[in-house]
This record gives C-alpha cells, sequence and structure tokens, in this order.
C-alpha cells in the first residue's frame, strides 16, 4: 500500500528548518523571504521551499513559494498550508467541487458551483477515520463566526478541507466513536493531494493523479476582516 510507503519515508515525522531570512518594509507592507528545508526525523530533507510571505498594511496575507522535490522519496500525500482558526468560525462558503467531498481523481459525482455549510456538515463519517470533505478545485474558501471572516483566494484553483478535527487525530482512532474534535476550526489550503486510490484494492493510481512533481509553484493570499 502507499500508506506503508509514506510512513517508511516518515512523512507524518517532518520537521521544517528555516536556513536563511530576510525581511523588507515598504509603504504597502512587509515582506518576508525565506529559504526553507522540509525533512523527516532522522532522513534527509524531501523538499527546498523558497518562501515568501507578504503582510499588505490592509491585513492581507499573500504566500508563494516554489518548492522542489527530492524525487527518490515517493510521491507526497498532501502539500499545502494547515491554519489553526478559532472553533467560532463554524461556517464555510467556497466556489469549487462540491457539495460532497472531492478529490482529483473523485469528482465526477460533484458540480463545480458556489456551495455553503457548517463545519460540521463537511464532515464524512467513515468508520474507520480517514481523510474526508475535501474539496477539489476551488477558486476561494471563505470561513465565519464571531464576527470574524477569512477568505483564501488562490492564484490557481486549490483543494481545501475545513473539520473540527486534526488530521493526527483521523490517523491515530480506529473507529469514529473514538475521535475527539480539537479546540479549533481546522483549515487546510492544499496546492494539490495525491489521488484517493493507492493499490490497496486495485491498481496503482494513473500519473496525472499523483503528487509527484519535481518541482512545483504555489501561492495562496489569506483576506481577514470583520464580518
Amino acid at each position: 500500500k502507499l500508506k506503508l510507503d509514506w510512513l517508511a519515508a516518515r512523512y507524518d515525522h517532518c520537521m521544517t528548518n528555516a536556513y536563511r531570512t530576510e525581511y523588507q518594509v515598504t509603504d504597502s507592507g512587509v515582506t518576508l523571504r525565506a529559504k526553507v528545508g522540509i525533512a523527516p526525523i532522522s532522513l534527509q530533507k524531501f523538499l527546498d521551499l523558497d518562501v515568501c510571505w507578504t503582510v499588505s498594511n490592509s491585513g492581507a496575507v499573500t504566500l508563494a513559494l516554489h518548492a522542489e522535490r527530492n524525487t527518490v522519496f515517493p510521491e507526497l500525500p498532501r502539500f499545502g498550508l494547515r491554519l489553526f482558526l478559532p472553533k467560532e468560525m463554524a461556517r464555510v462558503s467556497y466556489f469549487g467541487m462540491g457539495p460532497m467531498e472531492s478529490y482529483c481523481d473523485k469528482h465526477h459525482a460533484a458540480s463545480h458551483d458556489y456551495f455553503s455549510s457548517t463545519i460540521w456538515q463537511q464532515h464524512e463519517d467513515y468508520i474507520r477515520p480517514q481523510e474526508n470533505g475535501s474539496h477539489y478545485d476551488c477558486d476561494y474558501v471563505q470561513l465565519d463566526g464571531a464576527g470574524i471572516k477569512l477568505t483564501a483566494v488562490g492564484a490557481k484553483p486549490f483543494c481545501f478541507n475545513a473539520s473540527h478535527y486534526t488530521q493526527e487525530e483521523l490517523t491515530e482512532k480506529a473507529h469514529n466513536y473514538e475521535l475527539h474534535p480539537c479546540d479549533s476550526t481546522v483549515l487546510c489550503l492544499d496546492y494539490a493531494q495525491n489521488g484517493i486510490g493507492s493499490a490497496s484494492c486495485g491498481p496503482r493510481l494513473a500519473e496525472q493523479y499523483r503528487l509527484d512533481d519535481a518541482s512545483f509553484d504555489f501561492s495562496i493570499r489569506l483576506i481577514p476582516e470583520k464580518a
């Protein structure tokens, strides 16, 4: 199974190291640039990143990065940005594939449109907890609650997942009734995810559904505002 390859690569025990950082203050805001590596504990790096964060005077934050992947490692399960937001931000609206969960190799039952729901309604209650509730090919997503809104807009279509469960919680538990929500709304903004197929009960994923790019670029803009 592909999961065993991911565990052998220790993707679930990764550390991020910044080797160089610099910043620039302008009339419009602040720009922070960093050279970053991501590596599993006790193994070599599998990603080198050139990262640029730009914080405008309005409070909007733009992330733009270029990634170079060590192709000795297996394809990535996913790549993106994970945010822990106040749990009161419990409504989500988006323009993308929905209303059910959708992935690069699992979206033909979905349609591309505007959708809105609660965070709890995003959860797919599988007997064995696992990745669920993502939405593919999104132009934007907005979370709101407690008088706060956060909108994420991609330079290119992206995937997102909004949940009250962490990925660690879904991985560690064997049954759905064992799950415990965290004290946050967990928002994942993904450049991409590997397809759902994993050769566990069929052939390996077709190449177009694998997240195995040798290099890629990812950009997302976060816009906070009062509701």
